[in-house]
């Protein structure tokens, strides 16, 4: 079984980014929705809980299964996750009207598994209004901007980490390095690539499907194009039958074109 790191999605931009980073590190990542059973996520091997554009005390505010955080797995807090981690555990956040948004300078308060490697002062991305102003009891801050606002925390006892800014995005300067600590810190068995993923997804799809045929559905788009040409690669031409089907807002004599591409993997 494929070792995965689940990233919980608040409607941040950057859900499918963080899980992209942590994808090109070596570990393979799945995304949930933040209000996802426990169950669907004991076999992760550690828990990302993405950025979002809310308040943590909004009303509007995305459901989230707090149970979640009683799973003893390394779990990171990333922008929203940071405040909301600090809010479930008797933290406060509040709009002291000195939000951040660009880059800021990081310093480092106290040691920390995620500044492995790490120096400092660090240029990381900020893009936020709320701040943790009280940091939980059972937490210590392990890193703060020049405003004074806390960007680190970490869980004194469990390996629960929080950050306020933004590691996958270039800005922060050495935002892989922290992503590969906390990687680390997860225990992570088997490697994740590109082409290790082919590879089982072949193996697989060839278990699933046996001696039977597969028809499939094409609109002509990038997705189902491809999706048809890798099951042909997948599974062999003569197994796979693919029908195009018109859906009458293609450009002028791009349908005949799709047609005469796929006619000979056997498209119809």
């Amino acid at each position: 079984m494929q070792d995965f790191i689940a990233v919980l999605d608040f409607g941040s931009q950057y859900a499918h980014l963080i899980a992209k980073r942590i994808r090109h590190l070596g570990a393979y990542t799945k995304i949930f929705s933040p209000s996802a059973k426990e169950n669907l996520l004991q076999d992760a091997k550690g828990i990302v809980l993405s950025g979002g554009p809310a308040s943590v005390y909004s009303t509007d505010i995305p459901k989230f299964n707090s149970n979640i955080l009683n799973l003893d797995l390394p779990i990171l807090g990333l922008c929203y996750g940071h405040q909301l981690i600090a809010k479930e555990f008797g933290g406060a956040i509040t709009n002291t009207g000195k939000g951040e948004f660009g880059k800021a300078i990081l310093q480092q308060t106290s040691d920390f598994p995620l500044w492995q490697n790490v120096s400092f002062p660090n240029k990381v991305w900020m893009s936020h209004q709320d701040s943790v102003t009280k940091c939980p009891p059972d937490f210590k801050v392990t890193g703060v901007t020049e405003s004074g606002n806390v960007a680190a925390m970490r869980h004194r006892k469990r390996r629960i980490y929080t950050l306020q800014f933004h590691p996958e995005v270039n800005d922060t300067e050495q935002g892989q390095k922290m992503l590969d600590n906390f990687i680390n810190t997860c225990e992570i068995c088997s490697k994740w690539s590109m082409e290790t993923f082919i590879k089982d997804t072949t193996e697989r799809l060839q278990q699933e499907v046996g001696e039977r045929k597969v028809l499939m559905f094409i609109s002509g788009g990038v997705d189902s194009s491809v999706a048809f040409a890798l099951l042909n690669k997948a599974l062999g031409k003569e197994k796979i039958l693919g029908l195009y089907i018109n859906n009458g807002f293609m450009r002028k004599d791009e349908s005949a074109e799709i047609i005469e591409r796929y006619r000979q993997v056997g498209i119809h």
